[in-house]
Formats: C-alpha cells, structure tokens, sequence
C-alpha cells in the first residue's frame, strides 16, 4: 500500500479487513504499483473498471449490447481477454457471497460456468464523473436479484431470467478490480493488463480479440429459457429409453413442469445412472431455474457497499 490508502479503494471495512492479507488483493496491488508507478496508479485505478461476460452471456449474445451501453454511460474498452473458469477462479471470486449458497447452486456453477467462454473488459470511464469507474459500473450493472432490478439497468435491459443466469460481473471497487486481476491471471497476463491501462487506446490485439468474440457468438445466441431447457433434457432422457432411475427421472421432471424446486444432484446423479446424456448448456440452464439457491441462516459475508457512501465520502 505504498501509494494507496484504503479510503481509495473501499468503503467497507469489513473488505479492508478480509482483503488485506489475501494472497489475490496483495499480488494484484504489487503489480499494480510497480507498473503503474506512484504518479499514476491512483487516477488509473479511478478511472478503470472491469467488466466480464460470463459464459452464458456471451453463449446468449450480450456482447453486443453490452458494448452499446457501455459507450453510452461513457466508457470505452480499454482492454480485452479472453477468460476460461477453472473451478478455483469462480470458488475464489465469489468466496465472500458463496457463504449463502446450496450445495446445489455449487454444483449449477460448476456446470455453468466451464461450459463456454467468457470475456474480460477492462473499460476507462470519461472524465468528470464523481464515482469511480467500477462504483459507477457496479451501479449501471443493476442487482442480480431481477425482483429489484431498476428500470434501465444493464441486467435488466438484458432481460436476466434468473439469479444464477446473470450473464455478467463487474468489479464493485477499485480494491475489487485489483483482488480480481489478482486472482484471474497469472503475473504476466496482469502486469500485460496494467501496461494496456497506461498506455491509453486499446491494442490492435484486443480489438481482434472482441471481434472475434462478437462473430463467434452472433445474435440471437443460446436460449436461456426454462422451457426450451426443460425440453431438451426430457428429449435426452426419452432417448436413453427406460432404466433403473426412469421413474425418480421422470418424477423430478414432473415437478420441473410444474414449476417446483428439486434435489439437483439427485437429479444428475438418476440421470447418470439412466445413461441419459443432455447437452451440457441446457442441463445448466434448467439447474438455474429448479434449484433453491441459499441455505436459511448463512448470509453473504461481503455485500456491496452504498454508492452514497463514496459520494459522501468525496463530496
């Protein structure tokens, strides 16, 4: 913290006190400074925000848009890479809101998240702006529970279906982008990151990165409807004929019709046994909608600090 206070970089002292001696947080800030330097470390860090597309973002064809809104609440693309989840990245990303979730959910992310691709924007607000860039992004982001999303939010332009099919991630400080910088690449794609982050436009390279991206998924992309997921797995287990667990199968499928919450690894391990093999996607998206997603008396430990409270704070 030679060049930083924590003022600049949360308002929760609870994040202060966990973020401090992580392994993630501390090698991310490392870089950052030595990079970076002194001088310009601070206005970069207020400046930059990251966005990702998680696999079934851009599997649904949110790229696109995501772009368009981002050029309108006045960022542009600073940088890009291309990102796959390994089981520790998503565990260690989300390890402080983690706290609150089934086994179940546990086991949806795992499906979902190493199903595809995802995408990693860093993004350089304009000037003149009272938040710093990844408050003001964590705000235009919108909740990820759609009940109390807010009119013109991403999220909820994007039409999100569910909780666990958020299609997206931000960094909801400047401490958050350093800890996820940390924790999502390796020394040398980072110190590359922060070098991109000084040197203003984006690269040739990343430009080609993203048009890639927006030409390998082109709209109108993956469903992510609970019916068409539905079918498609009923489809998979008509297909591997009867079997020992045809009728536990065909009971949880039942009470997925009719809207109801099932035991999910249950579920996938009947299905294994019954040899019924459905597409990966469509097996993930119809987990996201069927399961209970929190354990009663287990709350998040990190939650997102009020956007008020960094107005105040530089009022």
């Amino acid at each position: 913290m030679a060049t930083l206070n924590w003022s600049e970089l949360t308002r929760s002292q609870k994040k202060q006190d966990l973020y401090a001696r992580e392994t993630w947080f501390r090698e991310g800030l490392r870089d950052a400074e030595e990079v970076l330097g002194p001088q310009r470390l601070p206005a970069v860090l207020r400046e930059t925000a990251l966005l990702m597309l998680k696999p079934d973002g851009l599997a649904a064809a949110r790229l696109d848009p995501v772009l368009k809104f981002v050029t309108e609440h006045d960022f542009e693309v600073a940088a890009v890479r291309d990102f796959r989840f390994e089981g520790h990245h998503w565990r260690e990303l989300w390890r402080y809101q983690l706290t609150s979730a089934t086994l179940d959910r546990l086991a949806v992310n795992e499906l979902l998240l190493g199903a595809g691709r995802a995408l990693v924007l860093l993004l350089r607000s304009g000037p003149g702006h009272e938040l710093p860039a990844t408050v003001r992004m964590s705000t235009l982001k919108g909740s990820a529970t759609v009940e109390a999303q807010r009119p013109g939010t991403l999220r909820s332009l994007l039409g999100q279906p569910n909780r666990v099919l958020s299609q997206l991630h931000v960094a909801d400080e400047p401490a958050d982008l350093l800890r996820e910088l940390g924790l999502l690449f390796g020394e040398s794609a980072r110190r590359g990151l922060y070098a991109a982050l000084a040197a203003g436009d984006a690269a040739p390279e990343d430009k080609t990165t993203l048009d890639r991206a927006l030409h390998d998924f082109p709209a109108p992309g993956r469903s992510l409807a609970l019916s068409d997921a539905l079918r498609a797995v009923a489809e998979a287990v008509a297909a591997a004929g009867p079997g020992p667990a045809s009728g536990s199968v065909q009971e949880a499928l039942a009470r997925m019709e009719r809207g109801e919450r099932i035991a999910w690894r249950q579920f996938t391990a009947d299905l294994k046994a019954l040899g019924a093999r459905p597409d990966r996607w469509d097996l993930a998206v119809l987990g996201t909608y069927v399961i209970e997603y929190d354990e009663p008396g287990h709350p998040k430990v990190l939650t997102n600090p009020d956007p008020q409270s960094w107005k105040r704070a530089t009022a």
